[in-house]
């Protein structure tokens, strides 16, 4: 039973470290043919209706995030 666990932990050991060398290749590759660049923010049709008015504030998301400008 003991040596069943040990054997059982090396190969989940193994197959992380696989995994993650697998992983860090496809980002390394991503990134160097230009396919993992970060989203250029689209422009948003923009609402302004009364309740950004009367509070003062303006609210509207640029695809990375929501912006609150006080």
């Amino acid at each position: 039973m003991g040596l069943g666990l040990v054997v059982a932990a090396f190969a989940g050991l193994a197959l992380a470290m696989v995994l993650a060398v697998t992983t860090a290749g496809i980002m390394l590759a991503s990134r160097m043919t230009g396919r993992l660049q970060p989203a250029v923010a689209r422009p948003t049709k923009s609402r302004t209706g009364q309740a950004d008015k009367q509070h003062g504030y303006r609210v509207w998301n640029d695809g990375r995030g929501t912006i609150i400008d006080m």
